[in-house]
């Protein structure tokens, strides 16, 4: 499938062009295409997990029809969900990483009386993040005006419409969901209590125990740990992706007899919330069979860097990487290099070594520096030749963040000495201002030609 974004063509044009191109003509009023929508049944689904959105498209007609399938963009498709008078509905996406996939889209075919099934998650199309019994209905478009799908002679482009009839699932938000632990256990027999044992550290993670107890009158047997999940939700009870789904341990059978209890150690490490902006974090595990599903109770984390911390990651990271270890302390003090300026500033230097004297002053200044390029990439800094020949930046409020002390060339050489805590590469651009002579330019550009080395590209004079 292609797309492209050419002019469109007068109608009586553009038959003429597709049969050139050794396409068929767009169908007619008479196709038709039944659009059917299903949720699997379960007596609930949460808010979360990866819900399938199962569409499938039957043939109605008796032509060979063909259509572009895209579930990424939003743009041929549109879900609707209701519940009550709240009503929520599929926007088109506009980042550009969807937009850009949306291009490789591919063309799909139906053949008369048969079907096409594709496979989506309710994620994928709408953000829902209330309880309830809702409705759900889609709609189609086989084909947009810009949308052509490379086909052999003989197929009919499907540029239609196709609408679903409703379907009914219950949603339950995370925390709806735990607060039925109680029915749910009762249910299934099996109660899941889970403790925490150590405190969340950011290299080391946090240690809970998880105790299994079986209230039925059976044995309960349970795979460990392939039918448990991991959950972890934000401070606003909704969860964290690309967090830990799975607990890492051994595989076990495990085989709890009425009234018995057992427990296993759970580690989480540190990298799990690395990424994940500072704030109140919750956990609890998840165990889901094809006939009962049972949540653990909640666990509070708080995910901070506090001045304490941040002073022992300092002491730990300016020992350097371990052998055959990456430096995992000043990569997380890398990672949140905008959010510890403050913890920074309170970090006192006489706690640590020369080494920890160093990176603690080129960390504080990365601080001071990260908001005037927030992504790790390029950044171009822009300099300005004075009328008496001087250097300054052109961005006033970037120099007022260097060292006073220091001369141009030694702010600069500031910069590129921290560029690795702020993930950037470094471009220099030279303007100079009327009135510079030529003289004074040379002395310029030579004065800096000893940082070129350092920098993403060759010195540019404007």
């Amino acid at each position: 499938m292609t797309t492209s974004s050419s002019k469109k063509l007068p109608s009586n044009r553009l038959g003429i062009f597709l049969l050139a191109l050794g396409l068929a003509a767009p169908l007619g009023q008479a196709a038709e295409v039944e659009l059917r929508l299903a949720i699997p049944e379960a007596p609930f689904h949460v808010i979360g997990d990866p819900v399938p959105l199962r569409w499938e498209f039957v043939n109605r007609s008796d032509q060979r029809l063909a259509f572009m399938w895209e579930g990424c963009c939003r743009l041929n498709g549109r879900v609707t969900a209701s519940l009550g008078q709240l009503t929520l509905h599929s926007d088109p996406a506009t980042s550009a990483a969807q937009l850009t996939a949306h291009r490789f889209a591919r063309a799909a075919r139906l053949l008369p009386g048969k079907s096409a099934v594709f496979e989506t998650n309710l994620g994928d199309w709408l953000n829902i993040d209330r309880s309830g019994e809702y409705q759900l209905t889609a709609r189609y478009t086989g084909l947009l005006d810009n949308q052509q799908p490379q086909v052999a002679p003989g197929w009919q482009l499907w540029r239609q419409t196709a609408r679903s009839n409703p379907v009914n699932a219950t949603l339950l938000t995370p925390t709806a969901y735990v607060a039925k632990r109680t029915t749910l256990s009762q249910e299934s027999g099996l109660l899941l209590g889970l403790s925490k044992t150590k405190k969340w550290d950011p290299i080391g993670g946090a240690q809970l125990e998880l105790t299994f107890g079986n209230q039925a009158d059976q044995a309960l047997a349970l795979a460990w740990p392939s039918a448990f999940g991991l959950w972890f939700l934000n401070d606003n009870s909704h969860r964290v992706p690309l967090t830990p789904t799975q607990v890492e341990t051994g595989p076990e059978e495990l085989t709890i007899e009425p009234g018995d209890q057992h427990k296993r150690i759970i580690s989480i490490d540190g990298s799990a919330l690395d990424s994940k902006p500072f704030g109140a974090y919750r956990i609890f595990i998840d165990h889901k069979t094809g006939a009962h599903r049972t949540p653990s109770n909640l666990i509070d984390i708080e995910w901070q860097l506090r001045q304490t911390r941040v002073a022992e990651l300092i002491h730990a990271a300016s020992g350097g990487a371990k052998t055959g270890l990456r430096n995992k302390p000043l990569k997380l003090l890398r990672l949140h290099i905008a959010s510890i300026g403050p913890a920074l500033a309170q970090v006192p230097t006489a706690t640590l070594d020369a080494k920890g004297q160093r990176l603690l002053a080129e960390l504080q200044l990365a601080a001071k520096l990260k908001p005037y390029g927030p992504k790790p990439g390029r950044v171009t800094l822009k300099l300005a030749i004075e009328k008496d020949g001087a250097i300054q930046f052109a961005d006033q409020a970037l120099a007022q963040m260097l060292p006073k002390r220091r001369s141009i060339i030694g702010q600069l050489k500031a910069i590129l000495d921290i560029r690795r805590h702020l993930g950037w590469t470094v471009a220099v651009e030279i303007q100079s201002k009327p009135g510079v002579s030529k003289q004074q330019t040379d002395q310029a550009f030579k004065s800096l030609k000893h940082l070129e080395p350092h920098l993403a590209k060759p010195l540019k004079i404007n």
